[in-house]
């Protein structure tokens, strides 16, 4: 996994959820800028929509749930596209080859809420592939939160 890079991440709270809180309703939007290779995370209780480009598309969404069997699972979603298949399995694979960092990105982020509460090191990740085209609309496993610390 190819190691995120502290100062290429902006984190920024928007009220009311802080660096400690809240859990439920708490809300990622992750995006970048492909000329300065910045990534840029905003953490509030709703999706940053105005950050993420309408063109692109290349962002990551995610939030936490809560389940009946675990206490929390973090969801994350991509879309890859309602486009034709090649351009679909384009993105498919451009997703996949930098989900690991945006993820770490994430964590990286949000770390003071992961050190506030530690039994969210154990969460299970899962991110929502997002498409009309059957092969790659699906959810797929990617590990626990301490994976990616």
């Amino acid at each position: 996994m190819k190691r995120l890079t502290p100062d290429k991440l902006k984190t920024t709270f928007m009220s009311p959820v802080t660096e400690y809180g809240p859990i439920q309703n708490r809300k990622y939007t992750l995006t970048h800028s492909d000329t300065t290779g910045m990534l840029f995370l905003d953490i509030g209780n709703e999706y940053n929509y105005s950050a993420i480009n309408k063109e692109l598309r290349d962002e990551v969404l995610g939030r936490w749930i809560i389940c009946e069997d675990i206490p929390y699972i973090l969801l994350f979603y991509v879309h890859v596209g309602d486009g034709n298949f090649d351009e679909s399995l384009n993105r498919y694979n451009i997703f996949k080859s930098h989900l690991d960092s945006a993820l770490q990105a994430i964590i990286y982020g949000d770390s003071l809420l992961l050190d506030k509460y530690p039994e969210l090191m154990h969460a299970p990740i899962y991110v929502k592939f997002d498409s009309i085209i059957p092969n790659f609309d699906n959810y797929e496993d990617y590990g626990c939160v301490k994976d990616y610390m």
